[in-house]
């Protein structure tokens, strides 16, 4: 009886590590918009960039680096940030150009949170040439939303997996001491 408890107690712990393993971490901020969206082909330079969070971030504590599509770093600062959301003024002698822009905030909790995106927009100079050249009116405005950048922070993860594996150790060693001395 008592292996059979053994048993079925560390198949229970494993089965909990592997599948419930994965659990979300609530605390932690998350982007759960952008302005201008990731993916966003613009027919202009934006004005500014916001970015939204699901919780309020610590004042001072946002900063978002620019670069270009060479992954050349062309802007990076300290955004102005006020309750959940964070907003840079643009700068506006960027040329057209896909540009990505790596943003790091700190939540109210003290998590720092890490994540990226994306958007372009033509050169003045370069899309006013074409756009006399030739007659089709442009019809891109701006392209779909994408989902808000998943985070590969894999340390919860880690830390449930070893919580049951160290469960499941002392678990079988009580059993084992237990048999022992019967």
């Amino acid at each position: 009886m008592t292996r059979a408890v053994a048993f079925f107690a560390g198949l229970l712990l494993l089965t909990t590590s592997v599948i419930g393993g994965k659990v979300p971490a609530f605390a932690h901020a998350e982007l759960v918009s952008a302005d201008p969206v990731d993916g966003a082909v613009l027919e202009s330079a934006p004005e500014s960039l916001t970015l939204s969070f699901n919780s309020s971030l610590l004042d001072g504590m946002a900063e978002i680096v620019v670069s270009n599509s060479a992954g050349e770093i062309v802007s990076g600062f300290v955004v102005e940030s006020t309750g959940t959301r964070a907003t840079a003024i643009w700068r506006a002698d960027l040329p057209g150009d896909t540009y990505t822009v790596a943003y790091r905030i700190v939540s109210q909790d003290g998590h720092p949170v890490t994540g990226s995106l994306s958007f372009s927009y033509p050169d003045p100079t370069t899309a006013s040439a074409s756009a006399s050249a030739v007659a089709a009116p442009d019809v891109t405005t701006m392209a779909t939303p994408s989902a808000a950048p998943a985070s590969s922070d894999s340390g919860p993860t880690l830390v449930w997996m070893l919580g049951f594996f160290a469960l499941a150790l002392v678990v079988a060693g009580y059993f084992i001491w237990r048999k022992r001395s019967t």
